[in-house]
């Protein structure tokens, strides 16, 4: 029996799961590792406490086959995206990996929107103008430190953790394609995104493609593991990529859904699709195969928030999930959330963009404002939804996947609000699964066994959240121009 590993180094924690000949998952490990918010819209993480998660989480799973490690085929990798880490020249970090949800470079953001042709930038990387994006974070690093002057190489997670593997500098294009510094029709980095920064192409890892494989020479992690010398490191590609892959998601029409922490919406195309507004992402999956999509800060953090401020943080929120959604009217009464708690990313990529509850009255109770955020996510997920099918067609298919499914009441939602069934997978960890699968042929699975359900939309309730869908862009669209005007006039 041969075996292949997929690993997913993820922005909570690292997921790995074993997989057997017929890419039947047998063993699972997902470790899980902090945040640091030290000064206000910061957020990073530590790279080797990652790089102990990943080592911890791959003895997890080999200890299911014992001696058989020694039959490991194939370690294939996924990451999360916008990752930045400044590393000196004897390979040490000298930052924390400052990760996409990272809001500090909101003020560099708006400077270069306001005094350069950013829709070129857009145009020639896929990666929307955003503070996530690598290239606003080395900007910041460059106006606000020394550090860059230090600097031998600026990588990311997946990059750090293959240089401890091989002592290589490498990058996939899947990842390169989200840092705003490379080029999505060339497949290289991009000269004037470059020249902006004042860096050289060589401060940056080697591009290759996503089935690029390398041999390990880090021994003593092959004899810890008892895995064998000749066993092949693919660098694999992005999470939110390999997670349309490991769905089977290959198809024009078909589309991915995710509500997590945060959310994003994706459909798999053949060739580069941009928004002459630069409101989605174009990323590179492979040869031909690039993922379009947009994804969105607010999700499930904003069922954490209320869970604190609503029940102080004891879970209460949830476990009265299913009676905010069932004993409070489609509409919640008019109450009505627009969920930019964390800024927001699709459709309008602005960090500084704030919250709002609109219609509170004396009426309304906790139930209410529960049930109106889980709303107002949705009807945030459907505007960007509806913006990818003008750019890639109509959804012929949806296929979901997060943690809002282990909510029968959310999910049913969803279903009601975007007037459309949508199939759930039950296969663990897709971006995993779609790591391993960029080694089979075609990147097809086989004689899958999976099991999949389907959620069904109910036509009477999709028309009644209709003119509240509407309602819900009449005002996100008034209260982005209000902050617009604030934004100027309170300077």
């Amino acid at each position: 029996m041969r075996y292949k590993i997929g690993v997913d180094i993820g922005t909570t924690s690292t997921k790995v799961v074993l997989y057997d000949e017929n890419l039947e998952a047998i063993a699972i490990s997902n470790i899980k590792y902090a945040t640091y918010h030290e000064e206000p819209g910061y957020a990073e993480q530590d790279p080797e406490e990652i790089l102990l998660a990943f080592k911890k989480a791959m003895k997890e799973v080999l200890v299911k086959i014992g001696h058989d490690s020694q039959n490991v085929s194939l370690i294939s990798f996924s990451s999360a995206m916008h990752s930045l880490i400044l590393m000196d020249r004897f390979h040490k970090p000298i930052t924390r990996s400052v990760i996409w949800s990272d809001n500090r470079c909101v003020k560099e953001v708006e400077t270069f929107k306001a005094e350069n042709n950013w829709k070129k930038l857009y145009e020639n990387t896929g990666t929307p103008i955003h503070s996530m994006s690598p290239f606003f974070k080395l900007k910041w690093f460059e106006k606000h430190t020394d550090l860059l002057e230090r600097t031998y190489k600026a990588i990311g997670i997946k990059e750090f953790i293959f240089h401890h593997l091989t002592g290589e500098y490498v990058v996939d294009y899947s990842v390169a394609s989200a840092t705003g510094l490379f080029n999505i029709h060339d497949l290289t980095w991009d000269m004037e995104a470059l020249s902006y920064l004042n860096i050289e192409d060589d401060m940056l890892s080697e591009p290759v493609d996503v089935t690029c494989c390398l041999s390990p020479t880090n021994i003593e992690f092959l004899t810890d593991l008892n895995l064998p010398a000749d066993v092949k490191l693919m660098v694999g590609a992005s999470d939110g990529c390999l997670a349309n892959l490991g769905s089977q998601a290959m198809v024009k029409g078909e589309t991915t859904l995710t509500i997590g922490t945060s959310g994003a919406v994706r459909m798999t195309v053949n060739k580069p699709i941009l928004d002459k507004e630069g409101r989605t992402f174009c990323y590179y999956l492979s040869k031909d195969k690039w993922v379009i999509g947009g994804a969105i800060n607010n999700g499930g953090n904003n069922l954490s928030w209320l869970d604190g401020i609503l029940y102080e943080n004891e879970g209460m929120l949830y476990e009265r999930l299913p009676m905010s959604i069932n004993h409070i009217p489609i509409g919640s009464d008019e109450l009505l959330f627009v969920p930019y708690l964390y800024g927001e990313r699709a459709p309008h990529w602005d960090g500084s963009l704030r919250a709002s509850y609109i219609g509170v009255t004396a009426y309304h109770e906790k139930a209410h404002f529960v049930r109106a955020a889980l709303e107002g996510i949705l009807f945030n997920l459907r505007e960007v939804w509806t913006l990818l099918e003008e750019l890639g067609g109509k959804s012929t298919m949806i296929k979901a996947s997060g943690g809002f499914l282990q909510s029968q009441e959310w999910s049913g939602m969803l279903a009601d609000i975007f007037g459309m069934n949508y199939e759930v997978s039950t296969s663990l960890e897709s971006s995993c699964l779609g790591a391993v699968l960029l080694s089979e042929k075609n990147f097809l699975l086989e004689n899958s066994s999976r099991i999949r359900k389907n959620i069904c939309y109910s036509e009477e309730r999709h028309d009644e959240y209709e003119k509240y869908y509407e309602r819900y862009l009449w005002f996100s669209k008034k209260l982005i121009k209000l902050h617009e005007e604030s934004q100027i006039i309170f300077k």
